[in-house]
This record gives C-alpha cells, sequence and structure tokens, in this order.
C-alpha cells in the first residue's frame, strides 16, 4: 500500500523500526486515529504531548505491549484512558478484546465515541466516571498507562479485580521504587508480581509490569447488558434524538416514553416491546421493576437532557413501535368507534387514553401525529398498546366513503343522545384549526347538548364525553 502522506510514511517508518508490521486495516486505523487526534488536539486538550511526538510516545507505546499481554477473554479496563491510550491502539492491533476505556473528562470521552465510531471499533466501550470502590463492571484485567503509582492503582484494583485478575501496567524506565513501595503497602497482600519487562520505544526507555490478584473482590458486578454513553456524538444516543421527531419516530419504528410511572406500567405489561432503560446513575432504578436481560444505558447527566425534553428525570424507556394495521373502509366495529386526524401528538394521545377507558377502537388518520409519539406516550400511557389502533385513509375523503355509520362530531348538528345511531357508530373528529371545514353535510353531524355560553369542547375531550354518552344510551 502507497501513502503519499508525510504523516503516513512516519508512522509507518516507527513501526517499521520497533519491528511491527500492521496489516492494511491496522494501518488504515491508526491514520484515521492520527488525523482526528491532530484535528482536535487543542480544541479539546486532548494531550500536551507535541505533534511530532505522538507517534512514538503514544501509538507506539501503546501497540507495542499488545505483545506482551496473552489473549484477555473478559473486559480489560484502560484505567484512566485520557485520550485513548493505550485503549484505542490495543484495540486497533486486538480487535477481538474487549475493552472498557474509563475517562471522566467530557471533552476526552467526546474524542473517545468519535474515534471508537469512526475507527469501527466494536469491541471498546467507555466508562464515562471516575474509577472508584463503587465501580461494579465485570472487569477481567486492568491495563494502564502513567497513571498514578504502583501501590495506588493496586489498592484501587484490589477492590474491583476478580481473585486472578491481571494488572498491566506501562511505566518509565525506572519502575523499582514504585513496585518496592507497593511490596511494603497493603497491595502486597492481594497481589502476586509476576513480571517486568524493560523495552525500548524510539528514544524511551519504557517498562511494562505484570501483577496478579490472588484474593476475592468486595464489590458486586454490574450485569454485562449495561451501556455508557457519554457524549452527543455517540451513534446510539443521535438515535435516540432523532425519535424525538415525529416523522423520523414513525419511519424508526421505536419511540421514547417519558415519565416515571408510565415507564413503571410499561417495564411490567410491555416487556416484549422494551429495548432498553435509559438512565444516569444506577440508583435511578431503584424500586422500577426491571428484569435481568433488559438493557441498561447509562447517559452523562450533561447530555441526558436533551433526550428527557418533557423533564420527567430518569428513567426514560426506550421501545419498539408494533406497526399499526391498515383500516379496511368496509370494516365494522360492534361498539362505536372514534376517527381522529388531530396533529398534536398531546391530543392523540388522549382520545386514545378515552377510547381504552370506553372500550373503543381508535383509526388514525393521514393526517394525526403518530400515537407513539413521546407526547402521545405521555397522555396515553398503556393504552397506546392496549386499545385496538389502526392506520387509516385522509379526513378529506372519509365523506365519500360508500357507508353510512360514519358522523362527524361538530358543536352544530344532531343532539347525539337523541340521534337515531347504529350500535358500531364511528365518529369523526374534526381536524384542529378548520375543524370538519364544510366537508361534512349537516345530516351527519352529531352534537354534544351544551349551554349556550359555552362555544366547543376541545376534540379531545369531545370524543370522551360522546362516546360516554352513546355508551349510557346503549345500556
Amino acid at each position: 500500500m502507497f501513502f503519499n502522506s508525510e504523516r503516513a510514511l512516519s508512522l509507518l517508518l516507527a513501526f517499521n523500526i520497533a519491528g511491527l508490521t500492521l496489516n492494511d486495516l491496522e494501518l488504515r486505523q491508526f491514520l484515521r486515529l492520527d488525523r482526528l487526534l491532530l484535528n482536535n488536539l487543542e480544541r479539546l486538550d486532548l494531550t500536551r504531548t507535541a505533534p511530532e511526538r505522538l507517534i512514538v510516545k503514544h501509538y507506539l507505546d501503546s501497540a507495542l505491549v499488545a505483545d506482551f499481554m496473552p489473549d484477555e477473554e473478559g473486559i480489560i479496563l484502560d484505567l484512566g484512558a485520557g485520550a485513548g491510550f493505550p485503549g484505542l491502539p490495543l484495540a486497533i492491533r486486538r480487535p477481538h478484546w474487549s475493552l472498557l476505556l474509563a475517562e471522566p473528562r467530557l471533552k476526552r470521552l467526546t474524542f473517545i465515541e468519535e474515534a471508537i465510531f469512526l475507527l469501527a471499533l466494536e469491541g471498546v466501550k467507555i466508562y464515562p466516571h471516575k474509577v472508584g470502590d463503587n465501580f461494579n463492571q465485570p472487569i477481567k484485567a486492568i491495563v494502564a498507562r502513567d497513571f498514578g503509582q504502583v501501590g495506588t492503582i493496586l489498592d484501587l484494583a484490589a477492590k474491583i479485580l476478580p481473585k486472578d485478575g491481571r494488572v498491566y501496567l506501562l511505566k518509565g524506565a525506572n519502575p523499582e521504587p514504585e513496585m518496592a513501595l507497593a511490596k511494603s503497602g497493603e497491595a502486597s497482600r492481594h497481589f502476586t508480581p509476576l513480571a517486568v519487562k524493560y523495552y525500548q520505544v524510539g528514544p524511551y526507555k519504557r517498562s511494562f509490569l505484570t501483577y496478579q490478584k490472588k484474593t476475592a473482590p468486595s464489590t458486586p458486578k454490574l450485569t454485562p447488558s449495561s451501556t455508557e454513553i457519554a457524549s452527543p456524538h455517540n451513534p446510539r444516543y443521535r438515535s435516540w434524538l432523532k425519535l424525538l421527531e415525529g416523522h423520523k419516530q414513525r419511519r424508526a419504528g421505536e419511540t421514547i416514553a417519558m415519565g416515571k410511572k408510565i415507564v413503571r406500567e410499561l417495564l411490567t405489561c410491555q416487556v416484549d416491546l422494551i429495548l432498553g432503560v435509559i438512565v444516569t446513575h444506577p440508583r435511578d432504578l431503584e424500586g422500577f421493576p426491571l428484569k435481568n436481560q433488559t438493557p441498561v444505558f447509562f447517559v452523562r447527566p450533561e447530555i441526558f437532557g436533551d433526550l428527557d425534553v418533557l423533564g420527567a428525570g430518569p428513567p426514560l424507556l426506550w421501545l419498539k413501535t408494533p406497526p399499526l394495521p391498515p383500516f379496511d373502509p368496509t370494516q365494522t366495529f360492534a361498539e362505536p368507534w372514534l376517527l381522529t386526524p388531530f396533529q398534536d401528538p398531546q391530543n392523540v394521545g388522549a382520545v386514545i387514553r378515552a377510547a381504552a377507558a370506553l372500550g373503543s377502537p381508535v383509526v388514525t388518520l393521514a393526517e394525526a401525529a403518530s400515537p407513539y409519539h413521546f407526547k402521545a406516550l405521555r397522555v396515553a400511557g398503556p393504552a397506546v398498546f392496549q386499545t385496538p389502533l389502526f392506520s387509516g385513509p385522509s379526513f378529506t375523503v372519509l365523506p365519500d366513503l360508500p357507508r353510512d355509520d360514519l358522523y362527524a362530531l361538530s358543536p352544530r348538528g344532531q343532539d347525539i343522545y337523541q340521534a337515531d345511531l347504529p350500535a358500531g357508530v364511528g365518529l369523526v373528529l374534526g381536524r384542529e384549526g378548520p375543524g370538519l371545514d364544510g366537508l361534512w353535510p349537516e345530516a351527519k353531524r352529531l352534537a354534544i347538548p351544551m349551554r349556550p355560553r359555552v362555544e366547543s369542547l376541545n376534540g379531545a375531550l369531545a370524543a370522551a364525553v360522546a362516546l360516554a354518552l352513546l355508551k349510557a344510551k346503549n345500556r
């Protein structure tokens, strides 16, 4: 493979001198990582290392140690990943490894997430917090590059690593003083030093330390179904934002439910539709009936608010939405039913809730907002999934349908309680704004009797009252 770029040649030369031969994919990934890092170096304050030293100090140093580590079957925690080192180069050289990059600073997390997406590193996830005593991810090993004293790292590792788990440390030329301090401290009770390897990377002398855990950890482990999302550039996060736009939500076949009450109800009764729970902290799940296999997504508080547009607070519920069966123009029902063109999703939700309470089907017309819109869900609750719903034609074609059981609700028309109507009458609701707009003859309009001082009712309220009157009349 031929590269014109001077930067590409520098990278190839540095790796070849160190005895590393990159395949075509690895080379492309390192070049993309380099370009991304250089483009964001100052803006995101990623590292103080000068650009001309990045190849040796960061890429090569991190890539070399992949050959010093055995294959790990579990998750390897990159403790203090910074701008993604050594985690990102390790993932390039060992794509079958599972790596968890821990970094609490938002700017660097933003860079790491973009790098993971750009390089298609499927085995890499992030932990967007400082790793402390309450860390509870199911890791099997730790790797850290120039991050803290050996003893300090081992003291932390003693609390979060399982028995026989390993700690891999990339250190400077003279690690012996730190190792001696660790040996004389509490860490010696938990770890056995296995090996020290000295190596050269460019002009720098380096060392690689390996320790093995000999005691069990004291903290419980979280189920592997959890995922951390730290930046607005995360592809999953961006797909959720699109669900907040009505037309995109409809095309995606997914939605987000907001509000503690509805989330709790949906977790109980709509298990098959649940794609995941979105929270900011494990405590957000307290008191919610969560199944063990339900995926949990931990989103940074700084970006959670852009998802929680209703201000309901965590948890949010990510759901798939069943397709609405098309309405058959010849279809009849035994009970009164509703046809709604409402474009306001809250009104659609209110209509569905009323219909569910009175046992009536609902046809959402072509003009109507999606019944699965997050605002419709907030009003309707689980009734959206429990009410017979159909996808209907445009409001404007209804008067031309060859059937006599369709009547429009209107402030002026026959008294709905006195009119002679079929048991399965279809009640057409007017559009928000233009209403019926002259499309329905007076003989096919039904009115709710009201006092003269009240001109009309809200459409959703009118639908509920009309259904209740018809139910009472038909008893």
